[in-house]
């Protein structure tokens, strides 16, 4: 489902792989964290099919994952990057390469997108230089 963009007036979050992984692997490190933030954040919650495809990588499409995080999403916008987007996806990689990939790209790209966003992320490293709001297992960080 896609919903357009600058409509929200609560807070959006962008949901980066990371934290969809974390929130169902109970051996992931920020397994406890990603819980947390999914039960007390409020907001709008959207993600993109890159986030969807690596955290699916990540769970190693184990089925009863895959049944997790099916429900999981079913509680997001899921925005599609389509021809509209796309070039905006590849100027930030381009301009962060060789240290972004391409659900970065998008998450970052949505940040920009909407008013009063941020990112979810378990990537403190490369998002504290990407230039977005960002909250992660470190804390939340506005640049």
């Amino acid at each position: 489902m896609t919903k357009s963009a600058n409509v929200s007036p609560r807070r959006t979050v962008i949901v980066d792989a990371g934290p969809l992984k974390a929130a169902i692997d109970w051996g992931d490190v920020d397994h406890k964290w990603a819980e947390r933030v999914f039960r007390s954040v409020s907001g709008r919650f959207v993600t993109c099919e890159a986030a969807i495809a690596e955290a699916l990588y990540g769970l190693e499409n184990h089925p009863v994952a895959v049944q997790a995080l099916r429900r999981l999403i079913g509680r997001m916008d899921v925005v599609a990057f389509g021809p509209d987007r796309l070039p905006s996806v590849f100027d930030e990689i381009e301009r962060w390469a060789p240290r972004m990939d391409f659900a970065d790209g998008c998450a970052v790209v949505l940040a920009r997108s909407y008013e009063r966003a941020f990112v979810l992320t378990t990537d403190f490293r490369d998002f504290a230089t990407y230039g977005v709001p960002f909250a992660s297992p470190e804390g939340a960080f506005h640049t």
